[in-house]
């Protein structure tokens, strides 16, 4: 696309797919399912003597669903800085090929351009489109990454006055995000071949062996190290399928 073209830039004039009232309806199922994976961390944290300030910092600074949770049992093992930053790091890896697939719907400015970047998430990248501009992907962003930080933070002042025996090992909060993103993911995927218009077999493929292949690093390296050979090899097949 031409630099002088103005379909990515925050000041073209939105579409209908790309007004406010559109982008807020179409990513306020991934913001809802967020709410209670972040209320959850936010419970354990204080159940393991973390301050409120340290749930709303790691929420604002971290924004890591996974990475979050990994570091629960680690700093509760007196785990060193440098370790819980390897761990986290090897777990957000998967976020370096999307964020620079999605890199052209950023706002050109340097300071708007960078909080945009913290702030992608799974949720975000399944929920945006390819022909949303800049304005679009700011609201997507802030939504899910505000109801993120604010459900951290209620979830750490329930987690202050519930019983603990409220809150079961059975209990599996973080199941509907789950079920929503795997639903982004195929709608984005089934608009994704459509607008190819072609060759629909070999993507499907594709998707199906990285698939297979996760699973595989799955049981192999367990599930906290199998992101990084996982993105790295999905990222490879399914860019020579789509070339």
């Amino acid at each position: 696309m031409n630099d002088a073209q103005p379909a990515m830039d925050e000041r073209a004039a939105p579409s209908d797919g790309n007004s406010r009232v559109a982008v807020l309806r179409r990513v306020a199922p991934a913001a809802i399912a967020v709410v209670p994976v972040s209320m959850l961390f936010g419970m354990l944290a204080v159940r393991s003597d973390w301050s409120l300030l340290e749930v709303v910092a790691i929420s604002l600074l971290g924004f890591s669903g996974s990475g979050q949770f990994a570091l629960l049992p680690l700093a509760d093992a007196g785990a060193g800085f440098f370790t819980m930053l390897l761990v986290t790091a090897s777990i957000n890896s998967r976020y370096l090929p999307i964020a620079y697939t999605s890199a052209k719907r950023l706002p050109s400015a340097a300071s708007r351009r960078a909080c945009l970047a913290h702030m992608l998430g799974d949720e975000a990248y399944a929920t945006e489109h390819e022909r949303d501009n800049a304005v679009s992907v700011r609201w997507i962003r802030l939504s899910i990454f505000t109801a993120w930080v604010l459900a951290g933070l209620v979830g750490a002042l329930l987690g202050q006055v519930i019983p603990a025996a409220w809150l079961g090992a059975d209990v599996n909060l973080g199941y509907p995000a789950s079920v929503v993103l795997m639903y982004l993911s195929a709608s984005q995927l089934r608009a994704r071949l459509w607008q190819q218009g072609q060759q629909k077999g070999p993507l499907l493929a594709a998707a199906g062996v990285s698939a297979g292949l996760a699973l595989l690093f799955i049981l192999w390296l367990g599930p906290v190290y199998f992101w990084i050979p996982s993105v790295l090899l999905a990222t490879f097949i399914l860019g020579r399928a789509w070339s």
